[in-house]
């Protein structure tokens, strides 16, 4: 995966996140639209286009210069078949386009833009940047939908920082 992360980012890729999101009958929610901005980190530091800082569950988070987050990139893997049936990720094709968007920019960019269900088969790869606008809806049957979800970046950050 970090091959493929690097490949795709054209240079060296570090793992910076790693989630497993586990949807089934007893563990279901919904995310709303949204672009992945933030990244957590070892400790505080300042860097020009860095901001928005904040503790959550004892770690640093912030929200990097869109420079930073254009040096990311996002691989999910499929761990059961996804359609919308049990809430498979839904984007806006080329959102990250668009930028830093704000609550009022997304939500128009999703009236007038039609979404696209990434329906994925078991073992199934979705490579993504994480600004691309993305959702997913709650089961809508009695079913299971894992997905192992990795950020990658090029990014190297200060001396005496780490990934969180």
């Amino acid at each position: 995966m970090t091959q493929l992360a690097a490949h795709l980012l054209g240079r060296k890729a570090y793992l910076v996140r790693a989630i497993l999101f586990n949807k089934s009958a007893s563990n279901n929610w919904a995310v709303p639209w949204h672009q992945d901005k933030t990244v957590s980190v070892s400790q505080q530091f300042f860097m020009k286009g860095w901001r928005s800082w904040s503790i959550k569950e004892g770690v640093h988070h912030a929200q990097p210069s869109i420079d930073f987050l254009n040096q990311m990139v996002t691989l999910r893997l499929h761990l059961n078949d996804t359609d919308r049936k049990n809430g498979c990720l839904k984007v806006i094709p080329a959102s990250h386009q668009l930028g830093l968007l704000s609550v009022g920019a997304i939500k128009t960019c999703v009236e007038k833009q039609s979404a696209f269900n990434c329906k994925m088969s078991t073992g199934g790869l979705l490579a993504m940047r994480p600004r691309l606008l993305h959702c997913s809806e709650k089961l809508l049957s009695p079913s299971q939908r894992s997905v192992v979800h990795l950020e990658y970046s090029c990014f190297e950050l200060p001396m005496g920082i780490f990934w969180a």
